[in-house]
């Protein structure tokens, strides 16, 4: 991946170009210190003087109005700050809806915030401010002694980001809270910008660093040193990558720092960066008076063995990897702007197509009308994929039908992320863009509730991926929250009270299997698999016993993941290398031959390998599809002989209820069985039950409903503080020892009784 730069051929700024901005996807508004506003066509090169100002207008910065205001795609109003200290609020027309007097000396950076609300300002004279949208001044947020340079807006709009001398500081805006300050650089910070989908910061100063930073203030990359301060840096609109400007040179890079390219150019310092709404242009202002039109091309995919290449504004070709003479090349008529390949289809999305192709045919592509919003996501599953802007969803099936237009839940204008949001043919999951914790599900083919309709967690949940296989009662989805929690929960629950249940912790990049419902994740230099991470809500020592765990070794410090798909892990090093690895390919075998009711090769697959990890993978499948065979041999395996006495048990009871009951048992939820019993009538079954569990309490509560069973209760209550070395303490047992008088014979005699008439 890399950026063409191409440059305007006749009119031309003679000063330098201090700020740039996009009106729509094909034009570059420019405002340079030759008091002269341009506006270039990235079609055709050409640039038209739109507006001139007096000769005292000098501007330092310029930023457009927030596209989400305007459903057309375009705006027309802009806001400029100005050497003198004033920041214009302008529109293409040359009206000048709004003069602020901002700073004393140079204002030196004015941001407007993502819905349009606020506008946050910096200047020479040290201090920050907010304004309204009209330009009333809503609050002074810092004071300094010393010129602030840059501001930035997070997500949400609730916390500022400003930079002095060496410092960075974020300040919150719904708490009274002291800003979180750190050093970022060895010397001034002279740029800054907040990533729009997630807490990430890129700053850039005169130590000739950039260096990303999360939102506590903790470093997660730092460069190298270039030859000339970083004067520049730009996220794009999808978060995924940043662009950094220095003298003479332009960087493409990564979101976890490393870089794409760079591109050498012969116009002295990147002044202003500006990224077109598709997130796939860059507009460049230079000190030497040049505008640039930089779009990305050369963007790679991988699938199978298909490698999908960009190689032209308009052009893709398609090569098969398995013969050498096997070259398909597509054409659009429009600009590329996001490409995406799985399920044997490839996506396609230009300025106001959608194309379609499938790998059986890539001459004939289905082709889709969609003009009204850019396209930032695209997310695909077997049947069904959606596209969004990051503030709606619409989902389209392969054959071009548009099924649902929907838009998110939560009146905040934070943008989503691939992250944020998941599709399998039954489901849509997307994390609620005002509250962090809530977690809804849809239909994809008709925009209703799913399931639950929604689920509430203690936490912010940061990532979330939903599984592929099965029936909608199977789907479930995984989620890793703030605190590095890993939890997997039902979609579908039918009233049953647990839910949701955690699997893991420190683990993050989650990302299930393309075949089967297969977890994987990365955690401190290992890869974590969960074969069967359903099995959780059936028995947690399972889920523990069937984790595989493989080092990666040295990957750096913030690897990704980046597909799991059969039994291949594919890995991006902090570096940007892919790294492949894989797990064996028995657990895969396994799961299918196990769908397929084969248990047979299941059992002798196990037996031939001989390892712990796949006999609890298999006992785990056996639990799931209530197998008592296969489980009992599983279960021998690992040497369990509890469970193997127990299962033993299960097989010689013929009542239905009882054998469902123990096999909850089985499970280790005692809660469970232990109401099952009781509601079905085998009191005396789930008063031995607890006593067995040492479960005292819930044993005296059954035994007061039926006084004849108090005498056993309190004896092996008795028997049990004897062994123990105690005495009794609990006043409800206290209670009742006047009541009975403990004989083991008759004691015996009861047990005998109930056992004769079939209760135990």
């Amino acid at each position: 991946m890399k950026l063409k730069l191409t440059a305007s051929r006749k009119t031309r700024h003679t000063e330098m170009v201090c700020g740039v901005g996009w009106i729509g996807t094909e034009s570059i508004l420019s405002a340079a210190d030759d008091h002269l506003f341009l506006l270039t066509n990235t079609a055709t090169n050409e640039s038209q003087q739109i507006l001139s100002m007096q000769e005292s207008f000098y501007p330092t910065s310029l930023h457009i109005f927030p596209r989400a205001q305007n459903k057309g795609g375009q705006n027309d109003v802009f806001a400029v700050s100005t050497s003198d200290g004033k920041v214009n609020i302008l529109s293409r027309s040359g009206k000048m809806e709004k003069i602020v007097d901002a700073h004393n000396g140079a204002a030196l950076c004015a941001r407007w915030n993502s819905d349009g609300t606020g506008l946050l300002t910096c200047g020479e004279d040290g201090f920050v401010k907010m304004w309204s949208r009209s330009g009333m001044l809503r609050s002074v947020l810092a004071q300094f002694a010393t010129a602030v340079y840059c501001v930035a807006w997070d997500s949400t709009s609730s916390n500022v980001l400003y930079c002095n001398s060496d410092q960075c500081y974020i300040k919150s805006l719904k708490m009274q809270v002291a800003p979180l300050k750190w050093k970022a650089h060895d010397g001034i910070i002279l740029c800054c910008d907040w990533n729009p989908t997630a807490a990430l910061i890129v700053t850039g100063g005169e130590d000739l660093k950039f260096k990303v930073w999360d939102g506590f203030g903790q470093i997660l990359f730092n460069s190298s040193v270039h030859d000339y301060p970083i004067t520049s840096v730009s996220w794009n609109t999808d978060g995924s990558l940043f662009a950094v400007g220095s003298h003479n040179i332009l960087r493409l890079c990564d979101k976890s720092g490393w870089s794409h390219s760079l591109e050498k150019m012969n116009s002295g310092s990147v002044m202003s960066m500006a990224w077109s709404p598709d997130g796939t242009q860059l507009a460049v202002g230079t000190a030497a008076g040049l505008v640039y039109h930089a779009h990305i091309v050369d963007k790679r995919l991988t699938y199978e063995e298909f490698e999908i290449v960009q190689t032209q504004k308009t052009v893709i070709e398609v090569r098969d990897v398995s013969s050498e003479v096997s070259k398909e090349t597509l054409e659009t008529k429009e600009r590329i702007s996001r490409i995406s390949i799985l399920y044997k289809y490839l996506i396609v999305v230009t300025s106001s197509q959608i194309y379609v192709y499938s790998s059986k045919n890539w001459n004939t592509p289905t082709m889709i009308e969609y003009s009204e919003k850019t396209v930032n996501i695209i997310v695909q599953c077997e049947k069904v994929f959606l596209v969004s802007d990051g503030l709606t969803i619409t989902v389209f099936t392969y054959e071009g039908r548009k099924l649902i237009n929907l838009n998110p839940p939560g009146q905040v204008m934070a943008l989503l992320d691939e992250r944020k949001i998941d599709l399998a043919n039954d489901t849509l999951v997307v994390r609620d863009r005002a509250d962090n914790k809530i977690l809804h599900f849809f239909d994809p083919t008709t925009g209703k509730p799913q399931g639950d309709g929604n689920l509430k967690h203690d936490y912010d949940i940061i990532e979330l991926t939903v599984n592929q296989c099965g029936p909608l009662n199977d789907r479930s989805v995984a989620f890793r929250d703030h605190i590095g929690a890993v939890y997997i929960a039902m979609v579908k629950t039918f009233g049953v009270s647990q839910r949701m249940v955690k699997i893991g912790s420190l683990v993050e990049q989650l990302v299930f299997n393309d075949v089967t419902n297969m977890l994987c994740g990365i955690s401190e230099g290992k890869i974590a698999v969960w074969p069967l991470p359903n099995v959780a809500f059936l028995d947690r020592n399972l889920l523990q016993k069937s984790l595989i765990q493989k080092s990666i070794g040295s990957v750096g410090k913030f690897p990704q993941l980046a597909n799991f798909a059969g039994n291949t892990i594919v890995i991006r090093k902090s570096d940007g290398c892919l790294v492949p690895t894989g797990i064996l390919p028995f657990y895969g075998t396994l799961i299918t031959m196990t769908s397929q009711s084969k248990w047979d090769q299941a059992i002798r697959l196990c037996r031939s390998i001989g390892n712990d990890t796949l006999w609890a993978t298999l006992a785990g499948l056996a639990v799931i599809h209530k197998n008592m065979i296969a489980m009992e041999i599983s279960y021998a395996a690992l040497e369990d002989d509890e469970k193997v006495s127990l299962i033993n048990e299960i097989k010689e009871k013929s009542d239905k209820e009882i054998r469902q009951a123990m096999q909850v048992v089985l499970t280790g939820k005692l809660g469970d069985a232990d109401v099952m019993l009781e509601r079905n009538g085998h009191g005396f079954r789930s008063l031995m039950l607890n006593i067995q569990m040492f479960k005292w309490k819930r044993a005296l509560e059954l035994a007061t409903k039926n006084k004849q069973w108090l005498e056993i209760v309190m004896g092996y209550r008795e028997r049990y503080l004897k062994n123990c070395g105690q005495k009794e303490t609990d006043p409800q047992f206290l209670k009742h020892q006047a009541e009975v008088e403990i004989d083991w014979v008759h004691i015996r005699e009861l047990i005998a009784a109930e056992r004769t008439k079939g209760n135990y």
